[in-house]
């Protein structure tokens, strides 16, 4: 479980548990956050941030684990349905659009100019 930040409109719906989907370099392609509240959220690279969170700017290794633990797996099909129901979630019918500009940490890490996490 994790905490959202104040800064967000979801501070409000509790903890959530965050669900990814790993992608190139080790960086989140998608990611789906289910609240205590019954709220689910999804992000990917094209819708990566609005009023309610973002998609995980941390690249997954082993500063992942030593920060958040050894992740638990589910499978594609559960995932697939997770999204589906978070499409269908209350938040998205009121969520913002993102940035029309890719997630800056791709954009740096890309470029070579990546100085973050292993």
């Amino acid at each position: 479980m994790s905490q959202q930040s104040p800064h967000k409109e979801s501070s409000a719906w509790g903890n959530f548990t965050r669900y990814l989907e790993v992608g190139s370099y080790n960086f989140a392609n998608r990611q789906i956050d289910v609240y205590e509240n019954g709220y689910l959220t999804r992000y990917n690279r094209s819708h990566w941030e609005d009023q309610f969170g973002c998609l995980a700017d941390f690249r997954f290794g082993q500063n992942w684990i030593k920060n958040w633990s050894e992740p638990q797996k589910i499978s594609s099909e559960e995932f697939e349905l997770l999204w589906e129901q978070a499409g269908n979630s209350k938040p998205m019918a009121l969520r913002k659009e993102s940035p029309s500009e890719p997630p800056p940490w791709i954009v740096h890490f890309e470029s070579g100019k990546w100085n973050g996490q292993a």
